[in-house]
């Protein structure tokens, strides 16, 4: 890239970490203990979707009659049990200490619950190489909205006291509801879909 990249903003999920299946499997597993079926036709669905959304839809199409915080505690708890087997993206640490040895700051921005990032981050020992990590707790909206990586921008703002130009922003992103919103925002995207494991420091070196 030509422009001077100072701060770089990640997703998590499948960005960070290869969670997709653990997300898939979570409501797979969960549900057939409420003695419902989790179609394969259904996968892109829960993948773009976050714990919430996916029990709302979940209850009206498919029947589920639980409480939206019972049902979110038990794929959590499925999630949790299962964490160590999740594994951080190909690239993901050699990009990480790219940008830490050049002084870029880094932060995570994601469309998840904490609850559910934070484990995944903390299982890997990640938290240690972001400034702040924002969740769906954080801010407004989600994304394809710019709200999130805006939200990220003002925090680094607050965070460095310092005028920062979306123009020497970065964001890393595997979904294009993620590259929408921060292109909208006014930032650099790389987008590296799930699958592609080139080396992301050369991409935007």
């Amino acid at each position: 890239m030509a422009t001077t990249i100072h701060y770089v903003f990640w997703d998590s999920d499948n960005t960070l970490v290869n969670t997709a299946e653990h997300h898939w499997r979570k409501h797979v597993e969960t549900l057939k203990t409420l003695d419902i079926e989790l179609d394969e036709k259904y996968r892109k669905k829960i993948y773009e979707n976050n714990g919430i959304q996916n029990w709302e839809w979940i209850t009206a199409e498919l029947g589920l009659d639980l409480p939206q915080q019972d049902y979110l505690d038990k794929i959590d708890a499925w999630y949790f049990d299962h964490i160590d087997e999740i594994e951080i993206r190909e690239g993901v640490l050699d990009a990480l200490q790219y940008f830490a040895e050049n002084k870029v700051k880094q932060a995570v921005v994601s469309n998840g619950r904490k609850r559910s990032v934070m484990a995944a981050i903390d299982a890997k020992d990640l938290k240690k190489h972001f400034e702040f990590i924002l969740c769906k707790e954080d801010y407004e909206g989600r994304k394809p909205s710019p709200v999130p990586y805006q939200t990220a921008l003002d925090r680094m703002i607050d965070l460095t006291n310092r005028k920062i130009d979306p123009a020497h922003c970065l964001v890393v992103e595997d979904d294009p509801l993620g590259v929408q919103s921060g292109e909208a925002a006014g930032m650099n995207v790389l987008f590296r879909p799930v699958g592609d494991n080139k080396p992301i420091k050369t991409l935007v070196s």
